[in-house]
């Protein structure tokens, strides 16, 4: 039985060629990009899942509660928490803080020298509580001693080679002596903590001279391993309070997120994080594969005047409906079947390029078990979804009105409405990936509140500043270097922050402002060109300037302040006053907006050089590069540019909307071709009416219009609910950013004009080969 079945589809795919091809085509289409999708989503999904009992890690974040409301939720916990947790709670087996190394740090090993910047400072329990592999050392507790350092593979091998290191000594910043414990495989793409060596916390209180036991200095992440069968809600309740039973003046409550969630899941109530376009991009890959298979139902039924004689042939000799059925559902899914394996040749050849988009190192795993079934439903259920109506409708034919020419209509409504969903993805998909380019374009053309552009940085290392000055001289004499600062971070990536400031007739409702806090050196509101409002910026004119603060609008009208210059504030244990007010000027994603900021000297804290130069930078790099050369020989020249740092803020939604384009692209091909079954139904049925209505006297014009109006109208209906559905959506996610644009009537316009031009293309030329045809070709046989 099944082997007439497929011979006699593959007998109707071979009679009836180019319907098979669009068919095919269609289905292989959605198909593809639901595969491709599916691959990114699978990859998504599958961070940090290599952990052992990942199910009973969790970090731990804070909740910062401020007076205007706000709740600031981050990673950053007090030093002493890991260990009151661990000794507090019989919840907690494992307890591990994780800090990155500030900054760059030199190591010299084996008579080879190298800057690196991946350094992890962590506890012993961190190896307990992830699945790190160990290639060489102590697998037990890799950094159970404080003078051993953990490598990973890549380092290991950059320092010595293919030689196991265990025991063999590295130097850090000429200072610090270390003994390899223990040599750890590279973290792998899908996780969250990327490293290149781990060291003990003993180095970051000495190396950094910081308080280990201070709870108010929130600088560390941490994370924990529950015993088998703790209950993690009982366990958040309890530390909710933690901190603030320490410090009773605390805003700080405790909270858990689990580790499997870290890397999708936003700790902030305001913010969806990264899960909103995995859980988008699903829902575009059922978009694209309905869209296809409304495609596959439209080009089947157009042709149902052609198989009805088939269905009655068939029925006069002995075949049940039931087998009628089967025989349109397994037609279905043959093309499914082959679609899949064009799809499979599509997504190999289309892979780099969608792993660029998404910059994702991904690949096609037919072996995988996950994507086998995947594979398996989406043939059966695009098979069957695609092939039911066409089946039930085309199986229902009498013979004996198919015989006298009599045919029973499907329904007409249905059809339409298939077309009328079809577009309506198509257009909204369009509206939205317009909407998005254009507010990105805004983003990235807005006024800051500083010039981003022709700024270079450099990292220092922490005993940089000694020959900052001397540094800062010869760049200023390299033609093309306008200005050179420094300061503790670039206005890309502040992030340290403050609540513990004072200033005169402060109120009790601001006892909780969180305050951005930025230590800068002279020149630095002139490197950057940001707008002094009143009083001045850093000068060595007036001495040192260590004690004092320059803040934006943002804190002088959080402070209550009209009249700021010569007010005195105290910070910490600093007390000085503040000689300058800037103009707001955005230090994070203009989807935030400004926060307070407070700037002062602390030439300690200073780890970045910033360099203002021309318009033509090569040469004048070229030149700084020198420079770098003969100052610090040993240490290779490594910058970025500022303006593409900003830029970085915006890669997520640059890479939505590109992926928005495409699918949308494929989106549209694939409703023109259900736009071009549904004509193709419609000029098949009109064809006797239209040889009629020439024959009476009309004109080949007024035929024309009167099918086109027809089909125009739906195409109209959905225009119109893709701009409702579009711009709901859109306002949701513009609502997102701080800074947004309005999106106006003119998107909207372009959808609606591009697609009705889209749409008359691709019916023009069927219409007007059915109002050319002779009457007599058509009605002959009447």
């Amino acid at each position: 039985m099944i082997k007439i079945l497929l011979n006699t589809v593959i007998r109707n795919l071979y009679k009836q060629k180019v319907y098979s091809i669009v068919n095919i085509l269609g289905l292989a289409t959605g198909v593809t990009c639901t595969l491709l999708i599916l691959i990114w989503v699978n990859y998504e999904l599958s961070f940090d899942t290599y952990h052992k009992d990942i199910e009973r890690i969790y970090t731990v974040y804070e909740n910062q509660k401020y007076a205007d409301g706000d709740i600031f939720s981050v990673y950053s916990t007090p030093s002493p928490l890991a260990e009151s947790l661990k000794e507090e709670y019989p919840e907690v087996e494992y307890a591990s803080r994780l800090v990155s190394t500030w900054g760059q740090l030199v190591l010299s090993a084996n008579g080879k020298t190298f800057v690196e910047t991946g350094g992890k400072i962590v506890d012993p329990d961190f190896f307990k509580i992830f699945s790190i592999p160990v290639l060489y050392g102590d697998y037990i507790s890799p950094l159970s001693n404080e003078s051993t350092i953990v490598l990973s593979r890549r380092l290991s091998e950059k320092l010595f080679g293919d030689i196991d290191p265990i025991g063999l000594s590295i130097e850090i910043n000429s200072n610090y002596q270390f003994i390899v414990g223990a040599v750890v495989e590279n973290a792998p793409e899908n996780s969250s903590i990327h490293y290149d060596f781990f060291l003990p916390f003993k180095f970051f209180k000495e190396y950094w001279e910081y308080d280990l036991s201070d709870w108010e200095a929130n600088s560390f992440h941490l994370f924990v391993k529950l015993k088998d069968g703790a209950n993690s809600e009982y366990l958040a309740e309890n530390i909710r309070h933690h901190v603030r039973q320490r410090i009773p003046y605390s805003n700080v409550e405790l909270d858990l997120q689990a580790f499997e969630k870290y890397h999708l899941y936003s700790i902030s109530k305001n913010k969806s994080g990264p899960i909103w376009y995995v859980q988008v991009f699903l829902l575009v890959a059922v978009l694209i594969l309905l869209i296809a298979c409304f495609n596959y139902m439209n080009l089947a039924t157009a042709r149902s005047e052609r198989r009805a004689r088939e269905v009655a042939i068939r029925k006069v000799v002995g075949a049940q409906r039931r087998g009628l059925v089967g025989l349109f559902l397994t037609e279905s899914i043959v093309f499914t079947t082959i679609a899949l394996g064009l799809g499979i040749v599509f997504v190999e050849l289309l892979l780099p390029v969608f792993s660029d988009l998404t910059n994702r190192t991904l690949t096609l795993n037919p072996g995988n078990l996950k994507f086998l079934i995947a594979v398996v439903l989406i043939v059966l259920s695009t098979g069957v979804l695609s092939g039911s109506y066409p089946a039930l409708f085309l199986s229902s034919f009498l013979p004996i009105q198919v015989i006298r020419g009599v045919f029973r209509q499907d329904s007409a409504m249905l059809r339409k409405v298939l077309v009328i969903i079809q577009f309506t993805m198509s257009i909204a998909l369009f509206i939205c990936t317009c909407v998005i380019y254009k507010q990105l374009n805004f983003l990235k053309d807005s006024d800051v509140g500083y010039n981003k552009d022709n700024i270079v940085y450099v990292e220092m290392l922490d005993d940089f500043y000694e020959e900052y000055s001397e540094l800062k001289g010869e760049l200023l004499k390299i033609p093309g270097v306008h200005w050179v600062t420094a300061a503790n971070q670039m206005p890309v990536n502040f992030l340290n922050s403050t609540w513990d400031v004072n200033w005169p007739n402060k109120s009790v409702d601001s006892e909780d402002v969180l305050f951005q806090l930025s230590f800068v050196d002279f020149d630095f509101i002139e490197t950057f060109e940001m707008d002094v409002i009143q009083g001045r910026g850093f000068s060595n004119q007036f001495g040192e300037d260590t004690l004092k603060f320059i803040i934006n609008e943002s804190a002088a009208e959080k402070m209550g302040m009209v009249y700021t210059i010569g007010e005195k504030i105290s910070l910490w244990n600093y007390t000085g006053e503040v000689i300058g007010i800037v103009k707001d000027f955005n230090f994070n994603s203009l989807q935030v907006g400004v926060d307070p900021l407070i700037m002062m000297r602390k030439p300690s804290s200073f780890k970045y050089i910033g360099i203002r130069v021309g318009e033509d930078k090569d040469p004048i790099i070229n030149k700084i590069r020198k420079v770098w050369n003969r100052k610090f020989s040993h240490i290779p020249f490594n910058y970025r540019l500022l303006e593409e740092d900003f830029n970085y803020f915006y890669q997520a939604e640059s890479r939505m909307g590109k992926l928005f384009a495409s699918f949308t692209a494929i989106a549209f091909i694939i409703s023109c071709l259900g736009l071009f079954g549904l004509v193709s139904f419609i000029t098949e049925n009109k064809a006797r009416e239209v040889a009629l209505r020439k024959v009476f006297g009309a004109n080949v014009d007024n035929v024309f219009q009167l099918l086109f109006k027809e089909i125009l109208k739906w195409i109209v209906l959905s225009i119109a609910i893709a701009w409702i559905i579009s711009f709901f959506a859109m306002e949701w996610w513009l609502n997102g950013f701080a800074y947004r644009i309005e999106m106006g009537i003119g998107i909207f316009i372009m959808a609606a004009v591009l697609s009705l031009l889209v749409a008359c293309l691709t019916i023009y030329r069927q219409i007007a080969r059915l109002v050319t045809i002779a009457p007599a070709h058509v009605l002959k046989y009447e």
